[in-house]
């Protein structure tokens, strides 16, 4: 397991360069003594070092410091001055070499044990994904001095230098469900947990372990959830009671409806054909809101992704269709024109111009087919999603008379504020 932390400061950084310094003095005396024994006329076994110039008599005895040796073999003839130095290099540059490489490991794991074990009143978010930053700069905004422990289990994540150095988090690289894992996170000493990797059962699974290690916890464990469905079928379990359950999703697609698609509705005075096109977790959670908080107030929604279908059937399990509304769902790509041509079919036959949600999971596919949207519907009223803003493409959306939907910051402005 790798492990990182940041390194501290202050008084005691003078003696962390102590190692550094003694080091260099013997890494140099160890040079001058090799070079020396070569220079007096003392030969080796393996190699004719005698004539062959500064610059290779160098390159021979920083060899020595190769672990393992370069094999130079061993020191014969001239004076004994010479030999005995020169075995000296011999014998103490690996060792020099040796305890550089035991100094870097220590240096590796001692800072993160010694802040493990002195942990108190911390904040533990497990994930390193798109949901923890969002946390996290929330957090450094209200709370600039608490303690962030940030567990991910992969080493090579992209955001861990971002956690580690812009919002000055210890990361501990493990997997969050393993019981040793947790046990040096000093939980019973925590603030708060919150689970929010982009596995919901993950997230299940430790916050249970986390209620078993500390008790006292029960009420300050936050657990992300995006799948609806197992939301709701977990929703009698011991940690749905003793946790706060929530979906980043729902966060964004309540403000959408509330701020954005309700003032259209009341705006229009016939009733709204809706397209989501994207029928993902973002989608389907668009669409829950709407059945519950603008039910009666838009007339027919089409349903738009690639697996359609598949996702229309999940929604209707959990959390299930409901409201006086006509239904299309439709199989395909939302950038193939062909599909737009069947969207195309449902809605002239309305005679008014469409509200277009563009949730696919990915923002340029939302940019472009905004563009496209308004450019054949000048009147429908265009909302893109992106995850975090992005002013090229905000600008340009917006140019075109669509409306810019950027989740992390709903998502954000929906975290109450006694997570921080």
């Amino acid at each position: 397991m790798v492990e990182f932390s940041p390194i501290g400061s202050g008084r005691g950084g003078r003696f962390r360069w102590r190692p550094f310094v003694w080091r260099g003095l013997a890494f140099a005396l160890v040079v001058g003594a090799g070079l020396a024994g070569l220079r007096l006329g003392v030969g080796v076994t393996e190699r004719n070092v005698f004539g062959v110039g500064l610059a290779a008599q160098v390159y021979y005895v920083l060899g020595l410091f190769v672990l393992g040796g370069l094999d130079i073999g061993t020191p014969v003839g001239g004076p004994r001055l010479g030999r005995m130095l020169l075995w000296g290099a011999y014998f103490v540059a690996p060792i020099i070499t040796a305890s550089a490489v035991i100094d870097a490991l220590l240096r590796l794991v001692r800072p993160l044990a010694r802040r493990l074990r002195t942990l108190n009143g911390h904040v533990v978010v497990g994930g390193a994904g798109q949901l923890s930053s969002v946390y996290a700069r929330k957090l450094r905004e209200r709370s600039p001095q608490r303690t962030l422990v940030v567990v991910e289990q992969d080493p090579n994540h992209p955001s861990l230098t971002e956690f580690r150095d812009g919002y000055r988090a210890v990361v501990l690289v493990g997997d969050i469900t393993e019981d040793a894992v947790l046990r040096r996170l000093r939980l019973d000493r925590a603030h708060r947990v919150l689970f929010l990797t982009g596995d919901d059962f993950a997230n299940l699974d430790a916050a249970a372990k986390v209620l078993a290690l500390a008790p006292r916890l029960a009420g300050q464990i936050v657990v992300h959830v995006s799948n609806l469905g197992f939301m709701r079928e977990t929703a009698g379990s011991r940690v749905a009671r003793d946790c706060e359950v929530f979906n980043g999703h729902e966060f964004a697609a309540t403000k959408l409806v509330h701020d954005h698609l309700l003032t259209r509705f009341v705006e229009t005075v016939e009733l709204d054909l809706v397209v989501l096109a994207g029928f993902g977790r973002f989608g389907q959670t668009v669409l829950k809101q709407l059945q519950e908080y603008a039910d009666g107030r838009f007339s027919h929604v089409v349903i738009v992704d690639e697996r359609a279908s598949a996702h229309a059937r999940d929604f209707a399990e959990h959390p299930g269709f409901s409201g006086d509304y006509g239904r299309t769902v439709i199989d395909g790509d939302v950038l193939d024109p062909d599909v737009w041509d069947r969207i195309q079919a449902v809605v002239e036959p309305e005679g008014r111009a469409p509200v277009v949600v563009l949730g696919t999971g990915v923002d340029s596919t939302n940019v472009q087919v905004a563009l496209r949207v308004r450019k054949h519907h000048p009147d429908s009223y265009v909302v893109a999603r992106s995850f975090r803003p992005s002013p090229f493409s905000a600008e340009i959306v917006q140019e075109a008379g669509a409306h810019p939907l950027h989740l992390a910051g709903l998502i954000g402005q929906g975290m109450p504020e006694r997570w921080f």
